[in-house]
């Protein structure tokens, strides 16, 4: 019986291994998704709208893939990898996805987190195979999604974990320089923090460019509007123009829950098509929030919501560099009691002090309302002083808009003295005191309009743009006309 021991060890040692194995990806392919081996996918550039720019930075590389010659032929090096870089929801997956499928290849996909194992050299290990896979399938696309994961830039720790993921790294960089200009591969790459990739892995000979994949403007979004309105039954009298105008900020992944948000509101209340109710409906909830159904709040709770939302809302017009209010409501949303939404006119690509300060001022025009008018303050500010606090300390520790002068505190573990730390706190306090002022200023010579603002709200919880104007004299109403 004394060989059972060493039996059994040897028996457990081997489930041990073979499960590692398994989990590490023994299988042909491994973790790694190939989505069309004869690179057939239903995604093409027709489904790419809003970001042009992009997609004719990967043309060049769809040209590689069907002739990988081509380049050369004149004595130039095809591009050997792209990192796509932008927001979360701008298309980047769907970009590589698409380039893939122009150039008929095989879309090798695999996410940068898959790489990091609980066992030391797994992650090095699945690199080799994904390479490995890629040859047999060259022609092909290599897509790594959110490669951050695994292209941090090396020697932040001392730890078993960091030293891992550099040697993940290191065989990843092994890799890419381990196949030339004609083996018909391609890898693409997306990041939303490309300011965290190790500099050896962005360098020309892996990832050659960087193509940018921003958020679209008005036309880039009245397109991506097009392609997800395929398949909708839209009302004739709904503008997708309007949409795209009333939705800045949005990314495509946005525009999509927006048009099937509007739809499941169309198809709730039994419509027979999509209109500008729903799209208004989908748009609120996006921005503000879903209304907290059940939930209420007492007539003293409602009245000190809609005064500290109409001193939002008197501060807002009044100023001259915001942006338009477009509804104000008491209606509790998501984590608020109440709502007041401004929206942009138009892209803003650059944001002046100006309007900065006007924000500020907005932000503080509902505690401005509470110590006026109420004769008091209330938890609910506390997060439009946070916003108002964070937009001041940028302007002056990043923007430069302040009488310290062009500074850049730059990153938290970046050396930085003391005394420079409390100016800037003080400069800081100089721009939320002086917006604090005009919000006062503003509250108290506004008091009647103020009162009839929170008269509506009190009596209908939600007023539109139009309704707002007529309360602060700036519209006539109907009746009145």
């Amino acid at each position: 019986m004394t060989w059972m021991i060493p039996f059994l060890t040897f028996a457990v040692l081997g489930f041990v291994i073979w499960r590692v194995y398994a989990h590490v990806g023994g299988g042909r392919g491994g973790d790694f998704n190939l989505v069309d081996a004869n690179g057939k996918q239903s995604v093409g550039f027709m489904d790419v709208a809003g970001v042009d720019e992009a997609k004719a930075e990967l043309a060049e590389t769809i040209e590689f893939l069907k002739d990988p010659e081509k380049f050369g032929r004149l004595g130039g090096r095809a591009p050997r990898g792209i990192l796509l870089s932008g927001p979360p929801g701008t298309g980047k997956t769907l970009l590589a996805r698409a380039a893939a499928n122009e150039a008929g290849a095989p879309f090798l996909s695999v996410s940068g987190s898959s790489f990091q194992e609980k066992f030391a050299g797994m992650g090095a290990a699945r690199v080799r195979r994904l390479f490995t896979e890629a040859r047999r399938l060259s022609p092909c696309v290599i897509f790594i999604d959110e490669i951050d994961a695994l292209g941090r830039q090396r020697g932040r720790g001392n730890d078993s974990a960091s030293a891992d993921q550099d040697q993940t790294l290191n065989q990843l960089l092994v890799e890419m320089d381990g196949f030339d200009q004609h083996s018909g591969m391609v890898i693409i790459a997306s990041t939303n923090r490309p300011d965290i990739l190790d500099s050896a892995l962005t360098r020309p000979g892996r990832f050659d460019r960087e193509v940018a994949v921003n958020l679209a403007d008005a036309h880039g979004r009245e397109e991506i509007l097009k392609v997800h309105a395929r398949g909708l039954k839209l009302e004739e009298g709904l503008d997708l123009v309007w949409i795209a105008r009333g939705t800045p900020g949005f990314s495509g992944a946005d525009l999509a829950n927006l048009l099937n948000e509007a739809a499941i509101a169309a198809t709730r209340d039994g419509s027979e098509a999509i209109g500008r109710k729903h799209v208004e409906y989908a748009r609120d909830k996006i921005l503000m929030g879903a209304e907290r159904q059940g939930f209420m709040m007492d007539e003293d709770e409602r009245y000190a919501t809609a005064v500290h939302e109409a001193g939002h809302v008197a501060v807002g017009l009044a100023v001259k560099n915001g942006d338009p209010i477009h509804k104000v409501s008491i209606l509790p949303r998501g984590r608020a009691l109440g709502v007041t939404q401004a929206l942009p006119e138009r892209d803003r690509l650059m944001k002046k002090r100006e309007y900065l300060e006007d924000q500020i001022a907005m932000l503080l025009g509902g505690r401005a309302a509470e110590q006026l008018l109420l004769d008091t303050m209330t938890a609910g500010a506390s997060n439009d002083i946070e916003r108002a606090v964070e937009i001041a300390r940028k302007m002056v520790a990043e923007f430069g808009m302040s009488p310290l002068g062009p500074i850049h505190l730059g990153k938290p573990e970046d050396p930085r003295s003391q005394a420079l730390l409390d100016r800037v706190e003080s400069a800081t306090s100089d721009i939320i005191n002086a917006q604090m002022k005009r919000a006062l200023e503003v509250v108290d010579a506004e008091r009647e309009s103020i009162a009839r603002l929170v008269e509506g709200l009190m009596d209908r919880d939600t007023l539109e743009a139009d309704e707002i104007q007529i309360c602060f004299g700036l519209k006539k109403s109907a009746q009145a006309a």
